[in-house]
């Protein structure tokens, strides 16, 4: 277990003086592996199966994991009357369970960081946090890649953690050096092999900056760093893990040799042993979002066997200790945006749902509210979608006065509102996309070929029903190749000057969507292929536009009318 340390220096200017060397390797060596070519991770040409003159560890004894995963910059006061922050609580928990012992690592599966917080500082508070917290080692997770890859660069190189991902590499040479694809710990007596993995679906998530690359072959990239590990002699090996169930579910059964999976990027509370075609079993542990609760999975190892495993759970509340020196780093940061953004710019008399739950099945009035502002406030926008990934916050947020901090929670991401002119075709084949978001008994289309829950689309301009039985949009998206266009989505209507009337599916209508969407994102490829010509970046913020239709409008009581019907 490393010592609790506060960031180090960047040692950039260092890192830069070995460019020349390091980068002629990676060249050389980047194309033929797929994966990041680092310091530790090096992989030789003919290691891409299992090794089977690996002769098994015969460790006994038994180890420690804790996991907070996807805290999503959730690290402040619990509420207004708090004396302490969540990540104080979760630091002083961790160090009750031992995470200063030899025999306990605390690791991290992913987004540290989200929303206009997150970005302000570059990601620097959380990554010194966690620092401070005794995080072992971390995995990156998508919201890695909300902002540039300059942001990227400022809070790994400030990580005492090492911070893994066999899955990507990066043209960069300080990311491709600073971000390896496994690191070796050690715990109980053990050598300790953790190597990462990000979902293969990323590219799908978020719009992928120049130079960084994945692959999409999660089976091949930990195969391979079980190898590498392997080799180096390990005892015990964790693959630390952004994706969500289904993929982990799957990974488990297809790689060979993980003794445990730490998991993230679903937000659920879960866990679950997988047996693979060789009979051996792997537990996989999720343990939720935000900060909400801490796990600790005990392993017990008899000659180099997994005997016994269990995990507890332990929710983190206000009357837990608070470790004063996290909090005292931490709030200035937090007074110091909030002063910035509490001023209220207006008033509501209904709650506003962006519940996880329901924004991404469902029609709700935030939805409506924020599509109806787009569509009334942008000109020449007949139709607007959104994804409900976009919005967040994932609670019911009280009536009463709204503030840009409130605003700022529900879209935290600073996307720019993008008009595209689309057919009514192509405006039909957007929405299939968005009702494959929606798993129904019975459909049969994986979940690496549909949209992403958050790719679900809140509306404005158009009503319809939402037929789950009916036919699936799927897709390949490693080709871009539309295996079914789907047939759920029926009485497709706009509003118009003159009423509701169905959908001319040869006429052009102008959608406004999210740059985020217009790019791509969440699985809309239909809309990137575009041509720029149908296009126009109106360069206007959606957060600043809703927050003037609030200021003006008020009070507001926003309510749905009925415009998605699910049956």
């Amino acid at each position: 277990m490393e010592f609790k340390s506060l960031i180090k220096p960047v040692f950039a200017v260092a890192l830069l003086l070995i460019v020349a060397v390091f980068l002629g390797s990676f060249l050389l060596n980047a194309e033929t592996k797929g994966i990041c070519g680092k310091e530790t991770g090096i992989l030789s040409s003919n290691n891409s199966g299992l090794n089977n003159d690996f002769s098994g560890s015969k460790y006994s004894g038994a180890i420690t994991v804790l996991t907070t995963p996807d805290i999503h910059s959730h690290l402040f006061q619990m509420s207004d009357n708090d004396t302490g922050s969540r990540i104080g609580r979760i630091s002083a928990l961790a160090d009750t369970l031992g995470e200063e012992s030899p025999d306990t690592l605390y690791l991290f599966a992913g987004d540290l960081g989200e929303g206009s917080f997150y970005h302000t500082y570059a990601g620097v508070p959380e990554v010194t946090t966690y620092s401070m917290a005794g995080f072992d080692a971390a995995v990156l997770g998508n919201h890695a890649f909300d902002f540039s890859t300059d942001g990227l660069k400022q809070w790994v190189t400030n990580a005492s953690y090492p911070v893994i991902c066999a899955n990507l590499r990066f043209s960069d040479p300080v990311l491709n050096k600073t971000i390896t694809d496994y690191t070796i710990l050690e715990a109980g007596g053990a050598k300790v092999g953790v190597f990462g993995i990000i979902t293969p679906d990323l590219k799908k998530i978020v719009n992928l900056p120049e130079g960084v690359y994945l692959n999409e072959n999660t089976t091949e990239s930990g195969t391979r760093a079980v190898n590498s590990l392997r080799d180096e002699g390990v005892d015990i090996i964790i693959a630390l893990t952004h994706q969500n169930r289904e993929e982990d579910t799957k990974f488990a059964e297809s790689v060979q040799g993980i003794d445990l999976i730490i998991g993230g990027h679903d937000h659920l509370v879960w866990n679950e042993t997988v047996t693979d075609a060789d009979g051996e079993k792997t537990l996989i542990v999720h343990a939720g979002k935000y900060g909400e609760e801490t796990d600790s999975v005990d392993l017990v190892f008899e000659n180099g066997t997994l005997a016994e495993t269990s995990v507890k759970r332990f929710i983190i509340t206000e009357k837990m200790p608070d470790d004063s020196a996290i909090t005292s780093y931490i709030m200035p940061f937090y007074e110091s945006y909030s002063e910035s953004l509490s001023e209220p710019v207006g008033y509501t008399t209904v709650p506003l749902d962006v519940s996880y739950e329901t924004i991404r099945t469902k029609e709700t009035n935030t939805g409506d509210l924020i599509t109806d502002t787009i569509r009334g406030n942008v000109p020449g926008v007949d139709i607007a979608f959104i994804n409900s990934g976009s919005i967040r916050g994932d609670t019911i947020i009280p009536a009463g006065e709204i503030s840009y901090l409130t605003l700022n929670t529900i879209l935290p991401y600073e996307n720019l509102i993008v008009k595209i002119q689309m057919t009514g075709s192509e405006i039909k084949d957007t929405l299939e996309r968005s009702a494959s978001a929606i798993v129904a008994p019975g459909d049969d289309c994986k979940s690496e070929e549909r949209t992403d829950s958050g790719g679900f689309l809140q509306v404005s301009g158009v009503r319809f029903t939402i037929n789950t039985k009916g036919d699936v949009f799927c897709c390949d998206y490693d080709t871009d190749t539309v295996i079914s266009k789907g047939d759920r989505i029926l009485n497709l209507s706009v509003v118009s000057d003159s009423g509701i009337v169905p959908i001319d599916l040869k006429e052009t209508y102008t959608v406004a969507v999210n740059d985020y969407m217009a790019g791509g994102g969440d699985g809309y490829t239909n809309l990137e292929d575009i041509s720029d010509d149908k296009k126009y970046n109106t360069e206007i913020n959606l957060i600043d536009l809703l927050a003037a239709a609030i200021e003006r409008d008020s009070p507001i009581t926003p309510v749905t009318d009925g415009r998605i019907v699910v049956v």
